[in-house]
């Protein structure tokens, strides 16, 4: 046990120093996580790189869609911004901090900050120093979920083992090991629902472990997550600037449209700018890191799902749907949430909310607040900003009843900002693995990549996400580093 913990744990670092391998070029298409990581590694190893993104600038949407919070064993992401960027983790993140959860009971838990409490045993201090902290779920509905340590312990000692779990869902599993409903329904539905973005009834166990095991097997802290002060794009323009520096170049506003080969060798890639420009970049090396929904699209331009083996089931990849929105409550009522961050669950969509004000501290205390919606409902989509501000102050209510009410009778409040995004991030339904696409997937062409939170979770893929699984930041900058180093070599 002790050993599969610590391999559960290992979370290995993936940054390269730097060296010249020559005067080769090389394309990444996507501006996250992973195309940033890819065009790091690759620009210290000497590559002419040039970064191609369909968004008008590097860090994404005005709103992230989903605030993403920093967990303890991200040791990537640390050592990119304390390392390699010179912004340390201190200013770009709050101090690690509780959680609260919430169904459609009203408040399920609050969730305490490990670190600050005596070192146990993994995982017996979760389970200790929760135990006064759930408000309507006994200790007994909470232990039945150990039937499942023996799946945390065996879905991924081999490959086969992995693919077994991956055609089952985590609901079936569930089910089979004889979890209560309760803790079902009230707890784990929604955690998995928030990380994954899928209902546990379409979620592949495989994938559903692969994230479980990262908490329910590993050190104590790794259970807390800090909230970012910055918004995504100050670390990207500050990544971006030095990449600049060390002379990789970017061209923004401008879609890929396919990858071109010959002689079973990448050549480059055609592209259009947002003003219909053709575009054409020569390349020796093509990293595509663009998540799921566009990755299908330009394999099969490029005609890489019928030549290329590990690419040839991409286009059976399905993704979540996500909406945002960040309202202010201007001259209103506060909304005090209790918790600057909270996780919620209402029937098949979960998602969180928080006061960006006071994480951020560019407001007061309850004046600018963000609601994020995972698996969202078509209502949800297609709403107004308006109505979507409506709705989200009915979620903010589950928190701060009274003040959430008065402000959405008075009407007192004004969006900053909405998002929408039909496919945002990869359902890992049952049977998804071995659609997903390696690193240097099989039968590619030579110099092809790819790099994402998409990329393949088994565990013989070890080597390209080094214990970082899921949709996780984390994954995404570490298949990013690692494609830059394998095709760097």
């Amino acid at each position: 046990v002790v050993g599969v913990e610590e391999r559960a744990h290992r979370m290995g670092r993936a940054f390269v120093a730097s060296s010249s391998t020559g005067p080769r070029a090389a394309s990444v298409v996507g501006g996250g996580w992973a195309a940033l990581g890819a065009a790091h590694n690759l620009t210290k190893a000497g590559f002419r790189v040039t970064v191609i993104d369909a968004a008008p600038e590097t860090g994404g949407l005005a709103v992230e869609v989903g605030i993403k919070g920093f967990w303890s064993h991200y040791k990537n992401i640390e050592s990119l911004l304390d390392d390699e960027i010179g912004l340390p983790v201190r200013d770009a993140y709050n101090a690690f901090s509780e959680t609260a959860f919430y169904s459609a009971r009203g408040l399920e838990v609050v969730a305490p900050v490990f670190r600050d409490r005596p070192r146990l045993p993994a995982p017996l201090g979760p389970l200790v120093y929760t135990l006064d902290r759930f408000t309507g779920l006994p200790l007994g509905d909470r232990l039945t979920a150990f039937p499942l340590t023996q799946s945390l312990l065996e879905f991924d000692l081999d490959e086969e083992t992995y693919r077994a779990y991956d055609l089952v869902s985590f609901a079936m599993l569930c089910k089979t090991a004889k979890v209560s409903k309760k803790l079902y329904d009230t707890f784990l539905a929604p955690v998995l629902l928030a990380l994954l973005f899928v209902p546990p009834e379409e979620l592949s166990a495989a994938a559903a472990l692969s994230v479980l095991k990262n908490y329910v097997l590993s050190h104590q802290p790794d259970f807390d997550v800090a909230w970012p002060k910055l918004p995504p794009s100050a670390v990207f323009k500050r990544w971006q600037a030095r990449l600049e520096g060390l002379g990789c170049s970017f061209q923004s506003s401008t879609r890929v449209e396919r990858v071109t080969v010959s002689g079973g060798v990448i050549t480059g890639v055609d592209a259009v700018a947002a003003s219909g420009e053709p575009r054409r970049v020569d390349s020796d090396v093509v990293v595509l890191a663009t998540g799921a929904a566009a990755l299908p699209k330009i394999v099969q331009a490029s005609g890489l799902d019928l030549s290329c083996e590990g690419l040839a089931r991409v286009g059976e990849l399905t993704c979540a749907p996500v909406s945002a929105v960040r309202i202010d409550t201007g001259g209103g009522p506060r909304i005090d949430l209790g918790h600057s961050a909270n996780v919620f669950a209402s029937g098949p969509v979960a998602g969180t909310f928080f006061d960006v004000g006071a994480l951020m501290g560019d407001a007061a205390t309850g004046r600018v607040l963000e609601v994020d919606w995972y698996n969202a409902t078509e209502d949800l989509l297609e709403s107004t900003d308006d109505e979507l501000a409506r709705q989200a102050l009915g979620v903010l209510a589950m928190a701060s009843s009274s003040s959430a009410s008065s402000a959405l009778e008075e009407g007192r409040w004004s969006v900053r900002a909405a998002a929408r995004v039909r496919k945002a991030a990869l359902r890992w339904i049952p049977g998804s693995h071995l659609a997903t696409p390696q690193i240097r997937p099989e039968g590619a062409p030579r110099g092809l990549y790819v790099a994402g939170d998409l990329v393949r979770n088994g565990p013989g893929d070890f080597p390209s996400h080094l214990g970082a699984r899921g949709l996780s930041q984390e994954k995404s900058l570490v298949t990013g580093l690692v494609a830059g180093t394998e095709a760097a070599k």
